[in-house]
């Protein structure tokens, strides 16, 4: 046997030792190992979006992406991966409160992240409501938001990461004469993902 089959064999045994000690559970196996990666790092795409109100008149609310990123765990074990999504959100409203006001609920948009990978079906990984309710003529401000999510022994994939608009609910106040015109919008977002190999 020469020094080829020799390097050939000992590369083989090293790649094979390497998928025995990756693969913990048998339908999850890395798509080519690489020994001396352990960790990835990805940015993404992020927006800035008007978020339509819904109101009484018109109900009607479709899904506004606003941000995503592509992660390629392939090459990693059982990686544990984290995805971090940071947004400006501004807030106006001009308000004729009449008498004895109360407010009822809060503007809220719901945020959901969600996960494609390998061209399959979408999968759902979270939602998080940012809020925000005041008893004001006028209001105009922006505020960042914010969430981290974090799955742990994910199967090595090629897997797309998007955070969508899902739901917005308008203020609601209470009292005679009482009348809120708002409008939102997403300032500037950003997304990224990391990924550890274990």
């Amino acid at each position: 046997m020469d020094s080829r089959s020799n390097s050939f064999n000992s590369g083989y045994m090293d790649e094979f030792r390497y998928d025995c000690r990756c693969n913990n559970c048998a339908h999850c196996t890395p798509g080519h190992p690489l020994p001396h990666q352990s960790s990835l790092f990805a940015c993404g795409q992020g927006s800035g979006v008007s978020i339509p109100i819904p109101t009484i008149t018109n109900p009607t609310f479709n899904p506004i992406p606003v941000a995503s990123v592509t992660l390629d765990t392939t090459c990693l074990c059982n990686p544990t991966v984290k995805i971090d999504f940071n947004s400006l959100i501004n807030y106006q409203a001009l308000l004729t409160l009449g008498a004895a006001p109360v407010l009822g609920g809060p503007f809220t948009v719901t945020f959901q992240l969600s996960k494609t990978c390998n061209s399959g079906s979408k999968i759902t990984l979270g939602t998080w409501d940012y809020s925000f309710g005041v008893l004001a003529l006028a209001v105009n401000v922006t505020n960042s938001f914010s969430f981290s999510y974090c799955e742990c022994n994910a199967c090595p994939s090629c897997c797309v990461y998007n955070v969508e608009i899902v739901r917005v609910s308008a203020t609601t106040l209470t009292g005679v004469g009482v009348l809120v015109t708002e409008s939102a919008s997403i300032r500037s977002s950003s997304i990224s993902a990391t990924a550890i190999s274990h």
